[in-house]
């Protein structure tokens, strides 16, 4: 994306503070803050924007794949599927929740010149960064999208001396494509240190009829979120352990219209031999029904707190981390 583009995300974001509230909450419904200043549309089809909270009203605008929209309020209205009440107020009126990713605009202005190795964790910190072949090439490979998380290997100018960093894990083995240093933050190992390190008894709980996911220090609930998990009921059930961890992952997957390629998903945290993980997402945002093809998703920042939390602890130099016997989280799933 170029420079423009950004600066049009940037009002949007500014509007989003200042703009005053839009009319259609005739039934009652109260605002409450946006969980970021923008929304991407995640999904392949069109979403639709409506005069009111409910696909019943009038539609007034289409919104395509990518698009960024500013994100005024987040309201309670009428549900397209049982689970979900969530709309997002937008400009011109009222977008379904499920298929739009909140995120965020914030540019970095840090520029990592000298890489060592191995490298360092970065996360996409713009709505999406396009992946090129080499510095400043007309050819787009991907759109890596806001949260997603990838080793930088190398820093380099341009011609015109812009700085480009070089990108490893989360999108190839070796190393592959080049991001704008602007579009993509580092991630400082604190932000990775482990949490709670070493407690005798964490356990995670996974309730695929509440569609919830509880970390436990003993008997005491010590974080919880929304999670969607296989659909169809692909998330197998009873007890299992951490196997490994990986701070990403770029999963490839299905068949036909099935297929899937997903570079850089965030801090997959897998307790099965067939590589079912919880792990962050970005192609949805309706964590209250099951989406997937087994795994557990859950939000990016849901995501890297689980991945500090649970056992083993991986270092901040390494991809990959496996549990030694009996090492691992315990993880039960539960109807």
């Amino acid at each position: 994306m170029d420079r423009r583009l950004f600066i049009k995300y940037a009002t949007a974001s500014l509007a989003s503070l200042i703009c005053p509230a839009f009319p259609g909450l005739s039934r009652g419904a109260t605002p409450m803050p946006p969980p970021a200043p923008l929304g991407r549309i995640a999904s392949w089809w069109r979403q639709g924007v409506y005069l009111e909270p409910s696909a019943k009203s009038k539609r007034v605008a289409w919104k395509a794949k990518d698009e960024i929209i500013p994100l005024y309020a987040a309201v309670e209205g009428d549900p397209p599927w049982p689970e979900n009440p969530i709309w997002y107020q937008t400009e011109g009126g009222f977008i379904h929740s499920g298929y739009v990713q909140p995120v965020e605009n914030n540019p970095s202005s840090e520029v990592i010149a000298r890489v060592w190795k191995p490298g360092f964790w970065a996360q996409v910190c713009v709505p999406y960064a396009e992946a090129r072949p080499r510095p400043n090439s007309e050819r787009v490979w991907f759109k890596l999208y806001y949260g997603t998380v990838y080793r930088v290997i190398e820093a380099t100018k341009d011609e015109e001396e812009r700085w480009w960093y070089r990108l490893q894990d989360g999108i190839t083995y070796a190393p592959g494509p080049y991001v704008p240093t602007w579009s993509v933050r580092r991630i400082p190992p604190e932000e990775l240190l482990p949490i709670s390190p070493g407690h005798p008894d964490k356990w995670i709980k996974i309730e695929l009829k509440a569609q919830r996911l509880t970390c436990f220090e003993g008997e005491h609930a010590v974080f919880s979120t929304g999670i969607s998990s296989g659909a169809r009921g692909a998330t197998p059930r009873g007890e299992f352990r951490v196997l490994y961890k990986r701070h990403t992952r770029r999963m490839i997957g299905g068949e036909g219209d099935d297929r899937y390629d997903l570079p850089g998903v965030a801090f997959p945290v897998y307790f099965t031999r067939s590589a079912i993980a919880i792990h962050g997402t970005y192609w949805h945002n309706d964590f209250v029904r099951p989406h997937s093809h087994g795994c557990i998703n859950v939000t990016n920042q849901a995501a890297q707190w689980i991945f500090r939390w649970t056992e083993p602890i991986v270092r901040y130099d390494e991809y990959e981390r496996k549990a030694e016997a009996e090492e691992g989280t315990r993880i039960v799933v539960v109807m």
